[in-house]
């Protein structure tokens, strides 16, 4: 029952807490584009796009909250983890196709430089304002994700993704709103050329750091989508808890596979029985490996055991 209510404030305070970055992402999606009309920075709107599409994820990740923590039915009898897996795996997508799109304008407008057409001034009169509301809203906003996650027990992807990103909003802003306030100072030097290139050139810069954290998130995403195994360390541990859950039963532990999926890890433990054991048994061995499994991983654990003779995986080096 305690474990019941738990579970309920968990999923409270994560709602809560992504409805607050859905508002503060739509108020930084505006400032973005309306900063751009105002200064023509190219830059700046790939900043404000970046918070348009935290505002999309944001909404999806809210619905997918009230998801994860339904139980299996026959609609979804694995479960509705895997829906956290994929809202990380097509949010890094698009952010990915947003940064390359932003990326390609602006290696297009160096290119018509190179070619001797005239580029559009950039205004920086709004720029310094913009820059430090957004650096302060960004930063706030993932103390918040980052908190709330922490008093949900670490296990939410959803708010450790969007803590992530209000980090990496907050930083494009203040570096791109440096960036721009300083090209002024570069009249009179030997870089001066490059002045009506900066902003299409901070375009180039800033898409090619950020890109790294939605690839390696797809990345990542797409192995648990897949269904790809947990980390070696992980199957080591686990393995060595359930043996020593099981020393003195009647059975032997052959094998045990270990995946993560979203905010929940499965495992699959396959028993070699000595004797007879009848369902009422299986189900207390499979009760006892979620708890060990729970403690040792900090994480809803999901548990699977099957009776069985042989290893259901080949040996190393075997044909």
């Amino acid at each position: 029952m305690a474990a019941d209510h738990a579970t309920r404030q968990h999923r409270l305070i994560e709602q809560r807490s992504l409805q607050i970055g859905v508002g503060a992402s739509a108020v930084m999606a505006v400032a973005g584009l309306w900063v751009h009309v105002l200064s023509g920075s190219y830059a700046l709107l790939l900043d404000g796009l970046y918070s348009a599409v935290m505002v999309g994820s944001g909404l999806v990740a809210a619905r997918i909250s009230r998801n994860v923590v339904r139980p299996p039915d026959r609609a979804y009898p694995y479960g509705y983890d895997g829906q956290e897996a994929l809202y990380v795996l097509f949010r890094s997508l698009v952010l990915i196709g947003v940064l390359s799109f932003a990326a390609a304008a602006g290696l297009g407008t160096v290119i018509d430089y190179a070619k001797g057409r005239s580029i559009a001034p950039v205004s920086l009169g709004p720029v310094a304002f913009y820059a430090i509301s957004m650096v302060v809203i960004c930063w706030g906003l993932a103390w918040r994700h980052q908190h709330d996650w922490q008093r949900t027990g670490q296990q939410s992807q959803l708010l450790l993704t969007e803590a992530k990103a209000a980090r990496i909003d907050g930083l494009m802003s203040g570096l791109t709103g440096l960036a721009l306030l300083i090209t002024p100072l570069l009249q009179g030097t030997a870089l001066a050329g490059l002045i009506p290139i900066t902003d299409s050139l901070l375009v180039l810069v800033v898409s090619a750091v950020v890109l790294g954290e939605p690839v390696r998130s797809f990345l990542t995403a797409l192995g648990q989508a897949a269904g790809a195994s947990a980390q070696t360390d992980t199957i080591r541990t686990t393995r060595a808890a359930i043996e020593d859950l099981l020393s003195g039963l009647s059975c032997w532990l052959l094998d045990l596979t270990v995946m993560q999926v979203g905010r929940t890890a499965f495992v699959v433990v396959y028993l070699n029985p000595s004797q007879p054991m009848d369902g009422a048994a299986i189900d207390v061995i499979r009760h006892r490996i979620e708890e060990r499994c729970h403690q040792l991983m900090g994480r809803p654990v999901r548990s699977e055991v099957i009776l069985t003779a042989t290893s259901p995986f080949p040996s190393p080096g075997a044909a």
